[in-house]
This record gives C-alpha cells, sequence and structure tokens, in this order.
C-alpha cells in the first residue's frame, strides 16, 4: 500500500452519531409557527407529515436523487394544502432551518483524537458525508461544536457537490479539495459497504469499514479493513 498521505471520513456512525429524536425536534419547532400563525394544522397531521420524511429521504437517497430541505419543505406543503400560505410557508421553512441546527448528536469514542494524530503526523483529513435534511451548513456546526472540525482541512458534502456516494463526484471533489493528484495515497473510512466502501474502491483508494456504531448489513464487497475502534485506524493504515 502506498504511503497514507490523505485519509477522509464519512460523517454520520463514524464520526458523529444521531440521538433519535429529529422528528420530534422539528415537531416543536413548528408548532410554534402554527401556535402563533393560528394555523389550521393538527398533531396528528404535523407529526405524520414530519415521519414520512426519513422514509422519504431514504428512498430517494438510495435512487441517487437528491432530497434535501428544499424537497422535505415541498413534500409537506402538499400535505398541508390550503391550509397555509406563501407567508406560512416561508416561516416554516425558517424555522425548518432552525431546528436543524438543534438536532443532538454525539461524537463517536476518539474521533476528534485520531484526527489530530493523523494531522500531526502530516496527513491531510477530509470528510466525504452524504446529507439529508441537516445539510453541510448544520454539519459543520455539529463537526466544531465536537472538536472535529478544525482537524479538517476539507469537506465534500453531498448537497453541495449535488451527488451522494458512491458517485465519484463527490469523491473527486474532496480528493480536489485536499490537493491529492493520486487517490491510491488516500485511505476512505466509513461504515457503509454500498457507498463508503464501493465508492472508494472504484477511484482507488483504499478503503476501512468502521463498525463500532453500526455494523452494516447489506451486501457488498468488504473493506480492506474493518475496525471496531477509531483508535485503531492508524496502526491499520501504518501510520505508526
Amino acid at each position: 500500500m502506498a504511503r497514507i498521505r490523505a485519509v477522509t471520513f464519512d460523517l454520520w456512525n463514524t464520526l458523529l452519531t444521531s440521538i433519535p429524536g429529529a422528528v420530534e425536534i422539528r415537531s416543536r419547532f413548528w408548532r410554534e409557527v402554527i401556535v402563533e400563525r393560528g394555523l389550521d394544522i393538527h398533531e396528528d397531521l404535523l407529526h405524520g407529515t414530519l415521519s414520512m420524511l426519513p422514509t422519504r429521504f431514504d428512498e430517494e437517497w438510495r435512487a441517487g436523487h437528491q432530497y434535501g430541505p428544499t424537497e422535505a419543505l415541498a413534500d409537506c406543503f402538499t400535505a398541508f394544502g390550503d391550509r397555509i400560505d406563501v407567508d406560512d410557508r416561508a416561516a416554516l421553512a425558517d424555522a425548518f432551518e432552525s431546528a436543524s441546527f438543534a438536532l443532538e448528536v454525539a461524537p463517536v469514542d476518539d474521533a476528534a483524537d485520531v484526527l489530530s494524530a493523523a494531522v500531526a503526523d502530516g496527513v491531510a483529513v477530509g470528510v466525504v458525508s452524504d446529507t439529508a435534511l441537516a445539510t453541510g451548513r448544520h454539519l459543520r456546526t455539529f463537526l466544531d461544536a465536537h472538536g472535529i472540525l478544525q482537524h479538517v482541512t476539507f469537506a465534500a458534502f453531498s448537497d453541495e457537490v449535488g451527488v451522494y456516494k458512491p458517485d465519484p463526484v463527490i469523491f473527486r471533489a474532496a480528493l480536489d479539495g485536499l490537493g491529492i493528484d493520486d487517490p491510491t495515497t488516500v485511505a476512505h473510512v466509513g461504515d457503509l459497504r454500498r457507498t463508503d466502501v464501493a465508492g472508494a474502491r472504484a477511484m482507488g483508494m483504499s478503503t476501512v469499514r468502521f463498525r463500532g456504531v453500526v455494523d452494516d448489513p447489506e451486501d457488498g464487497t468488504e473493506a480492506d479493513h474493518v475496525i471496531d475502534r477509531l483508535a485503531d485506524l492508524p496502526q491499520v493504515l501504518g501510520l505508526v
């Protein structure tokens, strides 16, 4: 294996984990708008509409179709029908944006320390992440809050690049951002075979599947290395 010059990381279930409760948080933010504006949106409609979004995202994500806040809001507003007007839509969109900053996340064990050690060893660090209803601008604040962003040279988020993994475009965006011409000198770390392993391998990158949070149950080609702790990454990549 060529000397590793850079390591890119998936975000969800690799560097950060999402604490359940996103639907409830968005419901709370929208409920404030509904009450303030006197909208005829009862609790069942509110909760049911927001609850459908994770399934809609998963369907579109697997199909390779972008599904973010714009598409999610369009689906919700269709469900609300003539109960809302243009000004209501604007208020709900603003609240949806604010709610995404209020989501609860936690760092994966050793994430900040492993990235810091890589940088100290002269290895550039990048992020290659699919985004859902929380976009790159939200995710950067979470990474920053947990002491991770300071070690990241460049982050390629799907909502900003325009494609999901395993599309080579998002991996190429990360490599370009890191100033790396030779993908064989880069390792990618992520939790999913279909997106992380397949996408990075097609680029010629070394692959590491991290199963310390979720052990991917789906079929697919296995990574070059499989680890249960991020702390084991420097050893498997020959950085120590």
